[in-house]
């Protein structure tokens, strides 16, 4: 009975390892695709329909170069297995309508632009004559076109220069889920767990709120969650490193986690630049301190790694957003600072009685009131938070989550509980690795804790969930601290914090597919309607305000094209809704 169960095991894990390779390899080529399509800009060659095919090709055979010393089959199913997965995930959600308001404005517009042939290195978006439809009405939106980091955007163009159907340009969500869970699985199985704990741990890192509920629309937080909990796996198992056998591969990781979560948003770029930092800085004292001979070693690979790795984030990937920012602007992170720079929306956002307090205030007061899209610019909505007993859940907050951008309680209507057993864990922790003067483990997870709290206390917007992803890894530090434990206690305890983690994210994905279900089937009555009226006559279509024109890419899709945009304040939504 005992062979037949491990028998059972093995062959569940060498699936595992095969989807493993296969998220490796998906992301190897979505890299590729970004990198190559930023150094087509330089030399002119605008997005079209080939680079897809020719991308991806060429991905294929660079892995299958990268793991020559392996097993031919074995990469051959883990590409087919990666192709399957890409081919599904651009089917399904190339049949979802993106209703979001953020959706409809810039990212639509700049996805759309770039299929359409827009070179935003040579070029304002305002300069570009390619629309299918007039953008210049929208200053606000035009400004976050040119100048914001636009990683998922442009793999995104190169989608749906392949399609012809921009619903498809968000299947990257889905992507970084997928690689989210199988290459956390292989960080996680590198640190000594156990690969069912490894599996448990890495779900609750890819299923996590923010990706939830940005699954069926163009947001981008998700990949920027994802891509910086895989920078501080793998910079935190780096510091020690004492197996070899794994190194290309993760520094290969750890390169194009990098390159992802700068081009993805100005954010991205600061937190990846801390947690990268801190880390780097540690892991040299502990090998000036524990290892001299190969000190100098180490630091100068790891020093020529980062100044490479940087060098392609920013100055290749991002020379149209970044580079030319600081050029053009005097500032890379323009038009958030430097000369003529707009308001922060995080303040702008955030509720009147929460402006007087702290940084540190607003977050424990988000973390503990109940998940509403509370904020001044929602007059139909509540305009202050209201705080609730850990681990009471309403039913309104549930329904609240068919939106990607909650104000307050944007973890998830189970997290303050989360939370609380967190600061538990957390004393505890500290108190065993004194006690067992396990004092390397202890600095390592000082460090991460400490920086966590002070991005907290320093910058604005740790009110807002999807503004700072690295909170949700704070029980997460704790949980696989507890699961490498050999204590029955402390795995139950811990596989108890895991079904709290998968109730949060599952009522989330659960009031997300409700959503996205009704509207998607309201979208589709309201398109036949529009395509019957608009045979014979010019339509009118009326829109909350005119910012919201994606839709008009939607319409282009479908060869609809006789009507005109009448912008009407008085509509009570806005996203892909539109009347006439």
């Amino acid at each position: 009975m005992v062979k037949k169960k491990k028998k059972k095991e093995n062959k569940f894990y060498n699936i595992l390892d095969y989807l493993k390779e296969s998220a490796l390899f998906l992301l190897i080529s979505i890299t590729l695709i970004l990198i190559i399509t930023n150094l087509l800009f330089i030399i002119k060659v605008d997005i079209t329909s080939l680079h897809l095919p020719i991308i991806y090709i060429l991905s294929i055979i660079i892995f299958i170069f990268y793991r020559k010393k392996e097993n031919y089959k074995k990469s051959g199913i883990s590409i087919l297995i990666a192709t399957i997965v890409f081919i599904i995930s651009i089917l399904s959600v190339g049949r979802i309508y993106d209703t979001t308001a953020d959706g409809n404005t810039y990212h639509k517009l700049a996805v759309g632009a770039l299929k359409n042939g827009w070179n935003p290195l040579y070029e304002s978006v305002e300069e570009f004559k390619g629309n299918p439809f007039n953008i210049l009405d929208d200053n606000v939106n035009v400004k976050w076109v040119d100048h914001y980091a636009r990683g998922t955007e442009t793999f995104g163009a190169v989608i749906y220069a392949f399609t012809n159907n921009i619903e498809t340009a968000k299947v990257f969500n889905i992507l970084w889920l997928f690689i989210g869970l199988f290459v956390s699985f292989w960080i996680l199985k590198q640190m000594k767990i156990e690969e069912w704990k490894s599996i448990l741990i890495a779900c609750v890192l890819a299923f996590n709120p923010i990706t939830m509920t940005h699954l069926t629309n163009l947001y981008l937080d998700g990949v920027l969650a994802i891509s910086l909990f895989m920078i501080i796996m793998i910079c935190s198992l780096k510091v020690k490193w004492e197996d070899k056998s794994n190194e290309i591969d993760n520094y290969l990781i750890l390169a194009m986690a990098i390159i992802w979560c700068c081009n993805t948003k100005f954010n991205g770029f600061a937190f990846a630049a801390v947690f990268a930092g801190v880390l780097y800085l540690y892991r040299h004292i502990y090998n000036f301190i524990k290892n001299k001979k190969e000190f100098k070693k180490i630091f100068i690979k790891d020093s020529l790694f980062y100044i490479v790795t940087v060098f392609i984030a920013i100055i290749v990937v991002a020379s149209n957003t970044y580079t030319k920012n600081f050029i053009t602007h005097g500032h890379p992170f323009y038009p958030l600072f430097g000369k003529g720079h707009v308001d922060n929306m995080v303040n702008m956002e955030i509720p009147k009685s929460m402006k007087i307090k702290s940084h540190g205030e607003q977050f424990l007061i988000s973390i503990f009131s109940m998940s509403e899209n509370v904020a001044p610019t929602y007059e139909t909505y509540i305009n202050e938070p209201n705080l609730k007993v850990p681990f009471r859940v309403y039913r309104q907050e549930i329904a609240n989550f068919n939106s990607p951008d909650l104000r307050v309680g944007g973890f998830g209507p189970l997290f303050s509980g989360i939370f609380i057993l967190t600061i538990i864990g957390t004393i505890y922790v500290l108190i065993d690795l004194i006690r067992k003067k396990e004092y390397d483990k202890l600095i390592l997870y000082g460090i991460l804790l400490l920086t966590s709290i002070i991005l907290i206390l320093a910058l604005d917007g740790s009110y807002w969930a999807r503004y700072v992803p690295y909170v949700y890894l704070l029980p997460v530090y704790v949980l696989i601290y507890l699961m490498k434990q050999k204590s029955k206690v402390l795995n139950i305890l811990s596989l108890i914090v895991i079904f709290l983690f998968a109730m949060n994210s599952g009522l989330i994905l659960l009031s997300q597919v409700h959503y996205t279900y009704n509207m998607d089937k309201e979208i589709n009555t309201n398109l036949k309607e529009f395509k019957k009226y608009s045979k014979n006559k010019k339509v009118n279509i009326r829109l909350k305000h005119h910012g919201i024109q994606g839709i008009e890419y939607n319409l282009d899709d479908k060869n609809l094209n006789n009507y005109k945009l009448v912008e009407d304040e008085s509509l009570e939504k806005e996203g892909y809704y539109f009347y006439y």
